[in-house]
């Protein structure tokens, strides 16, 4: 019974940590599909690397839940009588916090802010996971479609 409990929690948790889309120029929403986009050429002028951070609150439904197991989890295995109270508590808290820093931390990932000279002159700024290597000076593709613009070779 305690594995299979255990074997939840940790689901619950890697299940809330679960890796957000990004928007990599290599991956296409479902709505970019078979649908016309435009591109243009551009010179890169300036690469820095960004942290991306995804803000989407489902950290908290995971915490809450794990933290529930967690308590539950505790109160059972844990101590007798009232400590069994204690127990579940302190594991129910631990259990959220943990599940709320792991999250905090899978949310996260490297990008790129992409300074561009468009082909009419103009400049512009792209921001976007870091899956492909840009230097200043080369000539990329400025895509644009419905979920915004990406760059790529």
């Amino acid at each position: 019974m305690f594995k299979l409990l255990s074997s939840i929690l940790l689901l619950v948790i890697l299940t809330g940590c679960a890796s957000a889309d990004f928007g990599s120029p290599n991956t296409y929403q479902r709505y970019d599909v078979q649908r016309i986009g435009q591109y243009e050429q551009a010179t890169i002028l300036r690469v820095r690397p960004i942290a991306i951070e995804n803000s989407s609150d489902s950290s908290s439904i995971s915490s809450i839940v794990s933290a529930a197991a967690g308590a539950f989890l505790g109160s059972q295995v844990i101590g007798n009588g009232r400590g069994r109270y204690v127990a579940g508590a302190l594991s129910g808290s631990v259990s959220g916090l943990v599940a709320q820093r792991v999250s905090a931390v899978m949310a996260r990932h490297s990008g790129v802010e992409v300074f561009l000279r468009r082909t009419n002159g103009s400049t512009v700024v792209v921001t976007q996971v870091d899956d492909q290597q840009f230097v200043p000076g080369q000539q990329v593709f400025l895509v644009s479609s419905g979920s915004g613009y990406r760059i790529t070779h």
